[in-house]
C-alpha cells in the first residue's frame, strides 16, 4: 500500500515571500508597460484598459509572472535537503494554490475596491482583461510546481 505524504506549507514563510514577490511583479509589470509606451511613443490615456502600452504589455505578463513567482518559489524551497519528491511536489501544489488565492484577494482589494488611478471596475478587471488575468493566476499557481521540477534532489 502506498504511503500518503503530508503536504504542508510553511505559512509564515509563504506570506513573507509572497509580499516581496507581489511587489516585484507589480513593479516589473508597470515598468514593462511604461517602457513599451516610451519606446513606441504611445500617448497615455485616462482609462487604463484603453492604454495601448498596457494592452501591448498584457500578453507578456503571464510569462513575467511565471518567471518572477518561479524565482521566489526557488527562494521558498531553497535549502531543502529532503529526497521525498512527492512531499515537495505536494508542498509546491499547496504553495501554488495559496499564492494564487492570495494574489486574487490582493488584486481585488488593490485594483477594484480601493479607488486609485489604475483601479478598475469588477467587470473591467475580470472580463476586460480576458484571458490575460486568468493566465497570470495560472502562472502564479504553476510557478512553484515548475520550480519544483527543476529542484535537484539532494
Amino acid at each position: 500500500m502506498a504511503q500518503v505524504t503530508q503536504s504542508r506549507i510553511n505559512y509564515k514563510r509563504a506570506i513573507g515571500i509572497f509580499i516581496p514577490a507581489y511587489i516585484a511583479v507589480t513593479i516589473l509589470a508597470i515598468a514593462l508597460s511604461v517602457s513599451i509606451g516610451m519606446v513606441e511613443h504611445l500617448p497615455p490615456t485616462a482609462e487604463p484598459l484603453q492604454n495601448q502600452a498596457y494592452l501591448l504589455s498584457e500578453r507578456f505578463l503571464p510569462l513575467l509572472n511565471l518567471l518572477v513567482w518561479g524565482m521566489f518559489a526557488w527562494v521558498y524551497f531553497r535549502g531543502r535537503t529532503t529526497t521525498d519528491r512527492a512531499a515537495l511536489r505536494g508542498e509546491a501544489f499547496a504553495l501554488g494554490i495559496f499564492w494564487m488565492v492570495a494574489a486574487i484577494v490582493v488584486d481585488y482589494v488593490g485594483f477594484v475596491l480601493i479607488k486609485n488611478p489604475i483601479s478598475l471596475t469588477p467587470h473591467d478587471f475580470y472580463v476586460g482583461q480576458l484571458p490575460w488575468i486568468y493566465l497570470i493566476y495560472a502562472a502564479i499557481f504553476f510557478a512553484p510546481l515548475c520550480e519544483n521540477l527543476l529542484l535537484p534532489v539532494s
